[in-house]
């Protein structure tokens, strides 16, 4: 056998290997899915017959307590006290039992009829603040019961009940923003001493929209210079062109549009503005960045658009919608839509492109306050791109907090979080630079920070 037959063989087996390898890798991987989809439907197998199943452990505890009392204290003694004490106890659990059997069957088919016969309108709301759902619903007063409702999809939303006599009204408030047509609830019926109940879960076919709060910027002073134009000034027109007109400076303005030659000379702060024009072309995009701690930013970005501050011929995008928006109804809804889990990676760079081919210049995107798997496509979009970058980021004094070290008694005591976020400040020191800073908008006092990356140093120096 030569040398050339040899090298043969050796590649094929090397090849079957490899394929073999391949082989052994997949279905270990296809084991590893379907034992992960097993767990899953047995837990929810077990979640559903559990919630039928009308004692609770707090009930199962109970009467094993009474069943023990009555063997070996009230037949064992023959004391009539302890034999009246058991039997009144176990005519309450059973009472228990039987009212929340009977409610749970009553709120069913009340449920039920309600969602037939009344055809509910969107839910719309906003985040941190209490709203209607629209579902009010005649029931009988079974004494002894509790109903709560809970929602599963969508999340980090929390439900509170307003019971009176014959009628239960539900009403939610939300803690991030979402946009879905379909909402799934969980039921559950039980009764006061905890002892019995029944649980479920129902779906209804509904449209619900939570945009993120606006917070108290009404007062902010934030201020840009973002509109582009022609050549030919008009002392009639609207002033969206170049920067060459100046004014003094104000609270809010960016300190690159300062005239430092001029503040030299006279000792006065003077900005550039732009020149009135006769007709404007587009110069400012925003998009929205969806991730872990992001509310605060889409609430500046709420603010933002609202305001009209982004001039005119403006463009907004975000994580988890197609294409772009022009106009303030579309925006609010891709703020919305944004909010959804989870977020299908980052779109940043296809954004920045169509607007780099529809001649806009500079672009503003808000990003969350906790690094992610975006933060490392939202960088290399920024480099690939010739548009004037400028990261947004939404905070609160409670996010301040966050960055506050522990004390030494405080580390002994509690434990650290594997799963607690990152600090803001990893963002900035990842995002912020000269040609691309990034700014921060305390959303309850609109207060600007235009260097963020000195604020939070100054900040975190001021805590040691």
């Amino acid at each position: 056998m030569d040398a050339a037959e040899l090298d043969t063989q050796s590649s094929a087996m090397l090849h079957d290997g490899k394929a073999e390898s391949v082989l052994e890798r997949a279905a270990g991987t296809a084991k590893t899915v379907l034992r992960s989809r097993f767990v899953s439907k047995t837990i929810s197998v077990f979640n559903t017959i559990r919630g039928f199943f009308p004692i609770t452990a707090m009930g199962m505890f109970y009467a094993v307590l009474l069943l023990l009392t009555y063997i070996f204290l009230a037949r064992g003694e023959s004391d009539l006290v302890w034999i009246t004490g058991s039997l009144t106890l176990s005519f309450i659990g059973t009472l228990m039992a039987a009212a929340v059997i009977i409610g749970a069957i009553s709120f069913y088919f009340s449920w039920k009829k309600f969602l037939e016969q009344t055809e509910l309108s969107a839910v719309s709301g906003e985040c941190g603040f209490k709203t209607e759902t629209g579902i009010n619903l005649k029931i009988w007063p079974i004494p002894f019961i509790e109903i709560e409702i809970k929602w599963l999809d969508p999340p980090k939303i929390e439900v509170s009940s307003q019971h009176s006599l014959f009628e239960l009204r539900e009403y939610i408030m939300a803690k991030q923003r979402c946009s879905v047509e379909n909402v799934k609830r969980r039921i559950t019926v039980k009764d006061i001493l905890g002892l019995a109940s029944i649980s479920w879960n129902t779906e209804q076919q509904v449209k619900v929209k939570i945009f993120p709060a606006k917070g108290n910027m009404r007062n902010s002073s934030v201020t840009f210079s973002m509109s582009g134009g022609e050549d030919m000034s008009d002392p009639f027109g609207s002033p969206e062109g170049d920067l060459i007109e100046m004014r003094k400076y104000v609270p809010g303005d960016s300190s690159r549009d300062i005239l430092w030659k001029v503040y030299a000379r006279t000792r006065k702060l003077v900005v550039r503005m732009p020149e009135r024009a006769v007709t404007a072309k587009p110069r400012t995009c925003a998009y929205l960045i969806a991730g872990d701690e992001d509310e605060n930013s889409a609430s500046m970005a709420k603010y933002m658009l609202q305001s009209q501050l982004l001039g005119n011929n403006w463009c907004f995008g975000a994580d988890g919608c197609s294409g772009t928006t022009d106009t303030l109804a579309g925006a609010m809804d891709f703020l919305a839509s944004s909010g959804n889990r989870p977020v299908k990676g980052c779109n940043l760079a296809a954004f920045l492109n169509e607007a780099n081919k529809r001649g806009y210049h500079n672009c503003f995107v808000f990003v969350p306050a906790s690094v992610g798997s975006w933060l490392s496509d939202a960088k290399r979009a920024a480099r690939n791109t010739h548009l004037n970058i400028t990261w947004v980021m939404g905070f609160n004094y409670n996010m301040e907090a966050a960055e506050q070290p522990r004390r030494k008694w405080e580390r002994y005591v509690y434990m650290d979080n594997p799963e607690e976020k990152a600090p803001p400040s990893q963002v900035v020191e990842a995002l912020h630079t000269e040609h691309t800073p990034l700014v921060l908008c305390e959303i309850n006092t609109g207060t600007v920070i235009d260097n963020a990356a000195a604020y939070l140093n100054a900040h975190r120096k001021a805590l040691q």
